[in-house]
């Protein structure tokens, strides 16, 4: 039976714009944004504060050295560094909208089960999903949800069966009693690896319905 929904963050609960985050790293200079950022695996210095390799300091400096390479900004400064907001603005373009209708729901569906919440995220966009200004009436992600896990502090990513197996482990949770939700089949894949059940959603889709059809499946069976 399941007693544990996870919850992927972006694709599933807010909706995402990748186009509008590339085009605010590329206006601080970064002129290859589109290759470095992938909505389901960021590489280099993107993926590495997203597996929590580095800091969210030493994001920002190597990011001002990336773009004093790779289009002359800061071409006076040895040691450029961008602020912590700076950052956070370009890391925010891909959060197009929180649909309140999702909120409603997981506030309908903890009232029957434990939420968590399992994303490969970083520091800049978790300072504003833990913020008051996450939601429009003033609540903070995990308002919501029970737990929230990020890639980033387990130093572990997404599909890697054992990111699953961490959070399960800090949350002391049983595979067969947990239902993941997300937006990539590698994502599904993983968990399923990892023991869990798992539902693949559309990105940005209302998956509602979709959900508790699945919870009444799971449920009959033997």
């Amino acid at each position: 039976m399941v007693k544990n929904i996870i919850f992927d963050f972006g694709g599933v609960i807010v909706h995402l714009d990748p186009a509008e985050a590339v085009r605010r790293f590329e206006s601080l200079g970064i002129t290859d944004a589109s290759r470095q950022l992938d909505i389901f695996g960021q590489t280099g210095i993107f993926g590495e504060v997203e597996t929590g390799e580095i800091s969210a300091h030493e994001f920002c400096r190597q990011l001002a050295l990336q773009a004093k390479e790779k289009s002359g900004r800061f071409s006076n400064k040895p040691h450029p560094c961008f602020s912590f907001e700076q950052a956070q603005w370009a890391w925010m373009g891909y959060i197009k909208e929180v649909p309140q209708k999702n909120l409603d729901s997981l506030l309908r569906l903890r009232q029957s089960y434990n939420l968590y919440l399992l994303s490969n995220l970083n520091p800049f966009i978790q300072s504003w999903a833990e913020s008051t200004e996450f939601s429009g009436d003033g609540h903070p992600l995990n308002y919501y949800l029970n737990e929230l896990y990020y890639s980033f502090q387990l130093h572990d990513y997404k599909p890697a069966p054992s990111i699953y197996e961490k959070m399960m482990e800090q949350a002391c949770l049983r595979p067969d009693e947990c239902l993941f939700l997300d937006d990539s089949i590698r994502n599904i894949r993983g968990c399923e690896a990892a023991g869990m059940h798992g539902l693949l959603v559309e990105k940005d889709e209302d998956w509602t319905t979709k959900l508790d059809l699945e919870l009444l499946r799971l449920s009959n069976l033997p």
